[in-house]
């Protein structure tokens, strides 16, 4: 039995631009500017305030940062200690939130949100997720009237909802909707199987695409039957439930309350019911119905802490799995190497473990399809 275990390198090694820093980059293009003098011109990707905030932290690190998750968690851990007194009573805040339309630059910071934070004078009405947002025609501030500290958690988490739709609507209608239907590798895992027998490839996708399955589930050879299941662990494009959110944060060591457990991945893929994908796969892997070796393969997946209490759980499922991880260049190696030890131990590392060149011709599990040569006459 193999198991392919898809992380986001799967789809950079097609030349698809499905980072999150591929997604700044769109919004800053497309959206950097607000239409001025018209007062019904709609919303824009810069009206929320996340994406707001991970540009701005971009700019702050650099180019070459894209650790989303890690800054949530980041953020999550500043804002419990910076507003915590709103937890006690019913206050009513102004949540005013400036563009920079003269500068053309985004300046949005959580870690200075007391100062977008003001007392509020009016009578508003707050509706039933404790917070209502009111658009006025000086086109400079979005007013977010905040009703107590759980509607502040409520609003952050929406406003990061509505950054994760902004972000779906980018792969499918950008990204996914001009994906090459050539495919430039043969994928090794669909040319193992003897004609005429019927095998499987089960495929833990980290990835909110479905590339694989585009590129190359009707190119296997009709005589090599390998049915191929899906299992989303964090969701997928067009069906509603994307996970994004950090990793495990201690509540009592961290003092961060448990309100804040929506913004965990955790709490998310059941929040979404993508943990029943996870959980039917775990079952198939501990199954010994069809006495058939366990083989992981991980390809694109940087086997990181955020997804660690998952990769832990499938690895050692059985406890007989071989587990090939798929790196594309030493630097990439010695990192997988370090965390991959860190989620199952050295000894089971040692015992099971094969790092293999993706592209090796003979080993490797996407082998570069050559293009022909074309002689001039």
């Amino acid at each position: 039995m193999d198991i392919l275990i898809l992380g986001n390198g799967f789809d950079i090694a097609h030349c698809l631009k499905t980072k999150y820093s591929d997604f700044l980059d769109y919004c800053v293009e497309k959206n950097n500017k607000r239409m001025i003098g018209t007062i019904n011109y709609g919303t824009t990707f810069i009206d929320n305030i996340w994406l707001q905030h991970f540009i701005t932290t971009r700019n702050n690190y650099g180019k070459n940062w894209i650790d989303i998750e890690e800054e949530i968690y980041r953020v999550v851990s500043s804002l419990n200690k910076e507003l915590l007194d709103l937890s006690s009573g019913e206050i009513e805040m102004i949540f005013p939130l400036t563009f920079s339309i003269k500068k053309d630059i985004l300046e949005f910071n959580f870690y200075k949100i007391i100062d977008y934070l003001k007392p509020c004078n009016n009578s508003i009405p707050i509706d039933f997720p404790k917070y209502t947002t009111i658009e006025k025609n000086d086109f400079s501030y979005l007013y977010f009237y905040i009703d107590n500290y759980q509607g502040f958690i409520n609003f952050i988490y929406d406003q990061l909802r509505d950054f994760v739709g902004l972000f779906e609507e980018y792969l499918d209608e950008t990204v996914m909707s001009e994906i090459d239907s050539k495919p430039k590798y043969q994928l090794s895992l669909l040319q193992e199987s003897k004609p005429n027998i019927m095998s499987f490839l089960f495929i833990l996708n980290f990835n909110y695409t479905d590339t694989l399955t585009r590129l190359y589930q009707q190119t296997t050879d009709s005589r090599q039957k390998k049915s191929i299941r899906n299992f989303y662990v964090h969701g997928k494009i067009n069906a509603n439930n994307i996970v994004l959110g950090t990793q495990f944060f201690d509540n009592k060591n961290n003092n961060i309350p448990s309100e804040f457990n929506v913004f965990r991945k955790h709490n998310q893929r059941h929040r979404y019911n993508t943990i029943e994908d996870y959980q039917s796969l775990l079952q198939i892997i501990k199954s010994r119905n069809d006495n058939t070796k366990r083989i992981f393969h991980v390809i694109g997946h940087s086997l990181d802490k955020s997804d660690y209490a998952i990769l832990k759980h499938i690895f050692l499922a059985d406890k007989d799995a071989i587990i090939n991880i798929y790196y594309h260049d030493e630097e990439s190696q010695e990192r997988l190497i370090n965390n991959i030890t860190e989620i199952i131990g050295e000894e089971e590392v040692m015992a099971k473990v094969r790092f293999i060149y993706q592209h090796d011709p003979i080993r490797g599990i996407l082998i570069p399809i050559e293009e022909p040569v074309l002689v001039e006459n």
